[in-house]
C-alpha cells in the first residue's frame, strides 16, 4: 500500500501571522497637554480665590478690633462700679494704641508697667498694665476719634449709675476700606455699628 501523502507528519502550527495583534495596555500618567491644561485650571482658582481670602482676614481683624475695644468699654464700665472709681480710656490715634487708667491721662505706647505715665489699674497692690497696640491688628488702622474731652482724646466712665461723662466713638477700618465705629454713649452703654452698612451682623451708624 502506498502511504498517504502528508501521512504521519506533524501538523503545522497556524502562522503567528494570522493571529491578531496583541493589545498593549495604557500606560497611566499625565500627558504633558493634561499637565499644562491643569496647571492653568489651578491658576485660575488661585487667581479667584486669593483677593477673597485676604479679604476675608481683613475684615476678620476688623471684627476683631472692634469686638476688644467693645469688651474693654464693657468691663471698664463694671470695674468703675466695682472699684467705686472714675476710669478712663485714653486713645493715641497717632501710636493706634490704647489704655485704661484710673488717673485722668495715661501713655499708651508704654509697655513697661513701672514706667510713669504707663496705663495701669492697681490689682491686688500690684500695678497691672492695662493697653491694647494696634500691632494686634496687622492693617487696622485709626480713622477718626470723637470725644467730649479733647485732650488727650479719652472715653470716660464714672460710678455714679455707671454713666459716661465723657463719650464718644472710635472708628476704625480695613486696609478694604471696611469700617467699624465703637460707640460709647452718654448713659454708659457700648455698641458697634457700620458706618457705610455694608458689613453683613453690624446695623448702619
Amino acid at each position: 500500500m502506498r502511504r498517504a501523502v502528508g501521512a504521519g507528519r506533524p501538523a503545522r502550527k497556524p502562522s503567528d501571522r494570522s493571529q491578531p495583534p496583541v493589545a498593549r495596555r495604557r500606560r497611566s500618567g499625565f500627558t504633558l497637554l493634561e499637565l499644562m491644561i491643569t496647571l492653568a485650571v489651578l491658576a485660575i482658582l488661585a487667581t479667584l480665590g486669593v483677593p477673597a481670602m485676604q479679604d476675608m482676614l481683613e475684615r476678620n481683624r476688623l471684627k476683631s478690633a472692634a469686638q476688644t475695644l467693645m469688651e474693654d468699654l464693657q468691663w471698664m464700665r463694671s470695674e468703675a462700679i466695682r472699684r467705686n472709681r472714675t476710669l478712663s480710656l485714653v486713645i493715641d490715634a497717632d501710636a493706634w494704641c490704647y489704655g485704661i487708667t484710673a488717673e485722668d491721662t495715661c501713655d499708651c505706647r508704654l509697655t513697661d508697667a513701672t514706667a510713669t505715665d504707663a496705663c495701669v489699674l492697681e490689682t491686688a497692690g500690684t500695678s497691672v498694665l492695662k493697653r491694647i497696640g494696634g500691632g494686634d491688628f496687622q492693617g487696622v488702622q485709626v480713622i477718626s476719634i470723637t470725644s467730649s474731652l479733647k485732650s488727650p482724646p479719652r472715653l470716660v466712665l464714672e460710678p455714679r449709675r455707671a454713666t459716661a461723662p465723657s463719650f464718644g466713638s472710635l472708628t476704625i477700618d480695613s486696609p478694604a476700606g471696611t469700617q467699624l465705629r465703637v460707640v460709647l454713649s452718654k448713659l454708659g452703654r457700648v455698641r458697634t455699628c457700620s458706618p457705610d452698612g455694608v458689613l453683613p451682623g453690624f446695623e448702619p451708624c
